[in-house]
């Protein structure tokens, strides 16, 4: 063997002697939790900063923003992952939408946030399955995003309508009301809801007047609600966006037909917010008195701790969150909150396990199997990604929708509060239980045919 050989040899023998012990190392510390150095995790916010939505969207991307901002700070969550929130504006649009999606993927999310509608939701769950990315939505409810053949990846951290429109029904015959129209949009969001009100009260023995449609986003339903009228119900369910919701509020008094004047209106989760009103006292104060069902934003200590978070701005202002700053943020800012946390508390359970986290089935996977409080109560899924909840029973008083009740799918109606209708009384409309005319109530109908009976008698007896 020559020199040269030599110090080859000499060379591979001292680098087996380093490879050989950190091989053991690795070996060893198979089984322990691996703690990443600082490591940047995206997640895409999709919301409607624009289009018909805006109202609630603003809110809603601060509310997340503001659980981003939480668990970053949170030295004993995630300590070694910093979450970004990727805000991408959908406007209400599902061309948009898909677009925006796309765009976050390409940046590198792992989960999206969003949307807020469900035609937009739709178009996004189809974009998410196909790149394998779970997606949480914050306020899309349509009964048709829990199949999973079409909408693999689709989660949320609110109740599908087929929950709520079910509860509504039940609450509109718990008042003992016979007679109702409907009224919605004809888009996934207004059908999925408002057919789930019809289908049930139908096997309540509740009569459907009237089905009236519109398109979304339509300057003009003044031939809707004069069917409305024309139909006789004097009870009406109303299931739209917010945007769309106000069209027929600012119409409703043209035709007459405003709780104001007598009629009593239900509405979903869409139509039942400030949002409606905010820039107009008339619509307001035509509303007063309507009732309505929201999935149930939280109580407790978690719902206060979020509702103090947003009241103080999170230490900041309302710049860097807008809308922030007062006690009543959008009805589905906790939920947008929530969709955070989830996503969250999700990628901790990865990471120790030592999975990965872009691993979208086993990401998907593990959201599905969370249970944990959020600001909006207890937060579980059941095997179609669909968050289990209860009701909350709304009244709009003033300038606010109180919550005067409970309404859960196995309990029933529990009233909370006292609900003041259209016409300023507390007692439940007579006419309503009758599907009549305002002031009719069976008792005075029993003593008028009694009466007429008695007359004919006498007149018998004379002759």
């Amino acid at each position: 063997m020559n020199r040269n050989q030599k110090i080859i040899l000499a060379i591979i023998v001292s680098l087996s002697f380093l490879v050989v012990p950190s091989a053991s190392v690795a070996q060893f510390n198979a089984h322990e939790t691996v703690h990443p150095q600082q490591t940047t995790i995206k997640l895409g916010g999709l919301f409607p900063l624009s289009g018909r939505l805006a109202g609630g969207g603003v809110e809603r991307r601060a509310a997340a923003q503001m659980a981003i901002d939480q668990i970053n700070a949170n030295t004993s969550f995630l300590s070694n992952v910093k979450l970004e929130l990727l805000v991408k504006d959908t406007k209400t649009d599902p061309a948009t939408g898909t677009t925006v999606a796309n765009e976050a993927i390409s940046a590198g999310v792992v989960g999206i946030i969003g949307a807020a509608s469900s035609s937009v939701s739709k178009a996004i769950a189809t974009v998410a399955a196909q790149k394998k990315i779970p997606q949480i939505s914050y306020s899309s409810t349509s009964p048709s995003l829990s199949d999973k053949q079409l909408y693999p990846y689709f989660m949320r951290v609110v109740p599908p309508d087929s929950q709520q429109g079910s509860a509504l029904a039940h609450i509109i015959q718990n008042f003992k009301f016979t007679d109702i129209a409907t009224i919605s949009t004809s888009d996934d969001y207004g059908l999925g809801g408002i057919g789930v009100v019809e289908n049930v009260s139908k096997t309540l023995g509740i009569n459907v007047a009237t089905k009236q449609r519109f398109t979304p986003g339509a300057a003009d339903v003044t031939t809707q609600l004069q069917a409305i009228k024309d139909s006789g119900a004097k009870v009406i369910v109303i299931n739209t966006v917010i945007q769309d919701a106000i069209t027929v509020f600012s119409q409703m008094s043209k035709v007459g037909i405003s709780p104001k004047n007598g009629y009593t209106w239900f509405g979903t989760d869409g139509p039942t917010q400030e949002a409606v009103f905010a820039n107009d006292t008339k619509i307001k104060d035509a509303l007063q008195g309507m009732v309505g069902t929201a999935p149930n934003r939280g109580s407790g200590s978690s719902f206060d701790a979020f509702v103090n978070l947003w009241k103080t701005c999170n230490g900041k202002t309302s710049t860097d969150y807008a809308g922030c700053g007062d006690t009543t943020p959008n009805t589905y800012a906790p939920f947008a909150y929530d969709a955070v946390y989830a996503f969250a508390h999700a990628i901790d359970k990865m990471l120790k396990a030592n999975q990965a986290v872009n691993d979208g089935a086993k990401l998907l996977e593990t959201l599905k199997g969370l249970k944990f409080q959020g600001a909006t109560g207890l937060i579980t899924f059941d095997k179609n990604g669909d968050r289990i909840g209860d009701y909350n029973v709304l009244n709009l008083q003033g300038t606010v929708f109180k919550v005067v009740g409970i309404y859960n799918l196995n309990t029933g109606l529990k009233l909370t509060g006292t609900i003041t209708w259209g016409t300023g009384n507390t007692a439940v409309p007579s006419y309503a239980k009758l599907g009549g005319a305002p002031g009719f109530e069976l008792p005075m109908i029993a003593f008028g045919l009694i009466s007429i009976i008695a007359i004919i008698r006498f007149r018998k007896r004379e002759n």
